[in-house]
């Protein structure tokens, strides 16, 4: 409080005599001295109340109330504000200010007071009605209502920027709604207004495309908008010219954009797929090449790569296409995407007859991987289709044996001889030794892989001996071995048509399952982790067998899984975690209690599952095939089909397949483990990733008992360096030849297949162990890395370097311990080693194992 003066003195001694009139007197003579002391004014709005005077102690109030809010003293100023409520209605300015005084300390009294006051002024003040929206707008900013009304009120006001941002708001909020209809027409009201900002202009863009309004983002952006640097604007019209189908306008576009990001080189290859599939595939082929020179240009080799990847997937691409896919992947040394093209040339080839570049094809994907399979049957398919040197040429190097014309010419001469005379002479019914003849003609020219020789003699032995086959047993095993047809079979019986048919479809299904999970089986063994292993099974298994879902899991009964994997086709949903964990547990609880797979054709009318129902309700299953893993008697896991939308019947042959490739996905776990087992216990060189010689023999004896269960090969190979000149070594020359072999043992190891083993066997020799490999499959594996050592040797070395490549195979007797075969085939590459270093061999051996004596 001030400092008394004399009013104030005698206005106290005025009170304690209870002269009330006469003291406010004094005071009001005193606060015209000091109006700042508000501890005066105070007092005298209380004598007012005593006074019964409420309106001048209401001014008081109010005084005090404005006095503390320019302070911004919000406690003592709400303290005088809520003293003002009790005698009636506050004015709208001192509402909004108590609001502005509360926002940050107490926001929903603020609201309250806003919305008093715009209670109050609407209609008839709307320059305070716009400051109570504002003050609205800044707590609730999520609310379309008070954006809405502010941008009407500024627009009476002639506020047209408050108006646009108003506008611009509410868009903004209707398009986080998802509503882009009403999302675009409050932006166009903002776009309308004059002075409206360049990022109104973009989000009425982005609305548009959203609310698929195509044409309008293109005369929104405006016709300039194609020489814009900005990258946004350029994407926005790149997405409009190609949903309006302006495909060369958005290609240019499009081109732009690539220069700073690589994310359009996805729309510009679905622009490229768009011309080719309209038949313009030189214009196509245009466009994908300028994606691949502007990606060169900005070094994006990752990009170009993921580029060769995709365009080696597109199933139907014209010829010049998948050639020039082909070329890329050469240059970037891609295998995966090379051989997928090349395999697609090779079809395009023979179906044009152009069975000399199918060769070529097939040539380099030999080169590639000469374990697939599918070389083999190419190059049955070229059989006598090409020149039979080089024919044999690919043979050889697949390792197949191939006899000469000379050789086949003698195995025929004796049965040809035997049958002239009775080809000629001979009835049909008189035509025993005719018959036998032909058969065994037949059964030569199959045995050589002469398929349309063999189709001639069949042909004819079906002309001679009509329905020779229902008669005699060989004749209709020969047919089978061949799948020869007889065309008298169809022509016989009109009326049973169907069945022939049907007969001949169950064969087809049978080769087809046993294609599957060949197919499968071979991409399994090739996984180095047991999460590679699962993810394969679920992707080839949910694809090849056309599944909605497809799930595997690790578990045992009674407990969740410790690994699950999805595979859902297209449009499908992928499963919540929780459920599918709680669903494999109760299927596998299902299959154990029954003791076999768990085949549903309908869930809605199989009781076993009544209490899963409402999880395979929510997952929209309606029939599903289960098969349990199983390591020896003991459940490990489950294998689940699921089929959604629509029933499906599962034929045996799916359900047989199934069951065997449930077998090889726990083999392949299996082995898996043990094999990072061995890897985890035989420590490897840190430097080159080579196993220590120690970890040799256990892991050669691990894949011996490997191969043995799966009937496969095994072979092992030791590569010894040695000085091509022979001459004494002296210190300096050996520690560069190690350094030698140290730098191609880092460089080899990348070169190995997942499932190969190599481990240091000595100062200057390697040792691979090539599980699954035959002796002529490993030799090609050899020969490629021969090419690693083929550099000049270091300064220092004293001349290049020679490598001699010894090859093993293990030999096969199932009466041999696996000890006494590891220890045979070890002996005999150590005793080639040795006679290699007395040579400085320089050649690859493949060292034929000794006869077996019972």
């Amino acid at each position: 409080m001030s400092v008394p003066n004399k009013h104030i003195e005698k206005a106290e001694r005025l009170l304690h005599k209870g002269k009330l009139d006469a003291a406010l007197e004094e005071y009001l003579q005193a606060w015209k001295e000091n109006p700042a002391d508000t501890d005066l004014v105070q007092t005298v709005a209380e004598l007012y109340l005593r006074l019964n005077k409420i309106q001048e102690s209401r001014k008081c109030f109010a005084y005090l109330f404005d006095a503390y809010a320019e302070q911004n003293d919000y406690s003592k100023a709400l303290e005088f504000f809520r003293r003002m409520q009790r005698f009636g209605p506050v004015e709208p300015a001192r509402l909004i200010r108590c609001a502005q005084l509360l926002e940050k300390p107490k926001p929903n009294e603020a609201i309250e007071h806003y919305r008093l006051a715009l209670d109050a002024v609407v209609g008839q003040n709307p320059e305070l009605a716009l400051q109570c929206l504002h003050g609205l707008a800044n707590l609730q900013p999520s609310s379309v209502e008070i954006q809405a009304r502010m941008a009407s009120v500024a627009l009476k006001l002639g506020k047209p920027a408050q108006a646009t941002l108003a506008y611009h708001k509410v868009g903004l909020l209707r398009m986080a709604e998802g509503r882009f209809g009403e999302a675009v027409e409050a932006l166009e009201e903002a776009f309308r207004l004059q002075g409206a900002p360049t990022t109104v202009r973009l989000d009425l863009a982005r609305c548009c495309i959203k609310a698929g309004r195509f044409a309008r983002v293109i005369s929104v952006l405006g016709e300039g908008a194609d020489s814009s640097k900005d990258p946004e604007v350029l994407e926005l019209l790149g997405q409009a010219y190609l949903a309006e189908k302006q495909f060369e306008k958005a290609e240019g576009v499009y081109q732009k954009v690539l220069e700073d990001t690589p994310a359009a080189v996805e729309p510009l290859l679905s622009i490229a797929m768009e011309y080719i599939s309209r038949g313009s595939v030189p214009q196509g082929l245009r466009t994908i090449k300028g994606i691949e020179q502007q990606l060169l240009i900005s070094r994006q080799e990752r990009v170009l790569e993921e580029l060769a990847e995709k365009l080696s997937r597109f199933e139907d691409s014209p010829l010049p296409v998948v050639e020039y896919v082909a070329r890329l992947s050469d240059r970037l040394h891609r295998d995966s995407p090379l051989a997928r093209s090349l395999n697609r040339l090779f079809d395009l080839y023979c179906d044009a007859g152009e069975f000399a570049k199918a060769a070529d094809a097939l040539e380099q994907l030999i080169a590639i991987d000469i374990y697939a399979p599918e070389c083999a049957d190419k190059l049955q398919r070229l059989e006598g289709k090409m020149d039979r040197a080089l024919w044999r040429e690919l043979a050889s190097r697949m390792g197949k044996y191939v006899p000469t014309d000379d050789l086949m010419d003698a195995h025929l001469e004796t049965a040809q001889g035997e049958t002239q005379g009775g080809e000629q002479a001979s009835k049909p019914e008189e035509g025993g030794s005719n018959l036998r003849d032909l058969i065994l003609q037949a059964e030569i020219f199959l045995q050589y892989k002469l398929d349309d020789k063999a189709r001639e003699r069949l042909q004819r032995i079906a002309k001679l001996f009509p329905r020779e086959d229902e008669r005699n047993e060989d004749v209709r095993l020969l047919f089978e071995r061949a799948h020869f047809k007889p065309a008298y079979a169809a022509a016989a019986a009109p009326v049973v048509s169907s069945a022939p048919s049907a007969r001949s479809a169950e064969p087809e299904d049978i080769r087809s399952q046993l294609g599957r999970v060949s197919e499968v089986s071979r991409d399994l063994s090739r996984q180095s982790t047991v999460k590679g292993v699962l993810s394969t099974a679920v992707n080839d298994v949910g694809r090849l067998w056309q599944a909605s879902r497809c799930v595997v899991g690790l578990l045992t009964p009674n407990r969740p899984p410790s690994m699950a994997l999805e595979y859902i086709s297209p449009g499908v949903q992928p499963s919540d975690p929780m459920l599918l964990g709680k669903l494999l547990m109760g299927l596998q609880q299902i299959a154990v209690g029954q003791g076999s797979s768990l085949i549903v054709e309908n869930i809605a009318k199989s009781p076993a599952l009544s209490a899963l129902q409402p999880s395979l309700k929510t997952l929209q299953v309606e029939s599903l095939a289960a098969v349990l893993l199983r390591e020896g008697d003991q459940p490990i896991g489950l294998l689940v089909l699921e089929q959604c939308g629509s029933p499906r019947a599962w034929r045996p042959n799916e359900l047989a397949g199934l069951e065997a490739l449930a077998d090889q996905v726990v083999l392949s776990v299996t082995n898996v483990r043990l094999r990072n087992l061995m890897k985890t216990l035989a420590v490897t060189d840190e430097h080159s990733g080579l196993l220590h010689r120690e970890s040799y023999i256990p892991c050669l004896l691990s894949e011996a008992e490997r191969m043995r269960a799966q009937k496969a090969a095994l072979t092992g190979a030791l590569l010894h360096f040695s000085r091509a000149n022979q001459e004494p070594a002296d210190a300096k020359r050996q520690r560069v030849m190690e350094e030698f072999v140290q730098n191609f043992s880092s460089a080899f190891v990348g070169h190995l297949r997942q499932n190969d083993i190599a481990a240091r066997y000595g100062p200057r020799t390697l040792a691979l162990i090539l599980p699954g490999a035959t002796g002529k499959e490993a030799v090609v594996v050899v020969e490629k890395l021969r090419k690693l050592a083929m550099a000049p040797a270091p300064a220092g070395a004293g001349g290049l370097f020679h490598m001699a490549a010894l090859i093993g195979e293990a030999v096969q007797e199932r009466e041999m311990e696996n000890v006494d075969v590891v220890t045979e085939l070890i002996n005999r590459l150590d005793k080639a080693v040795d006679a290699a270093e007395r040579t400085a061999d320089n050649s690859t051996r493949l060292l034929v194992p000794p006869t077996i004596r019972p």
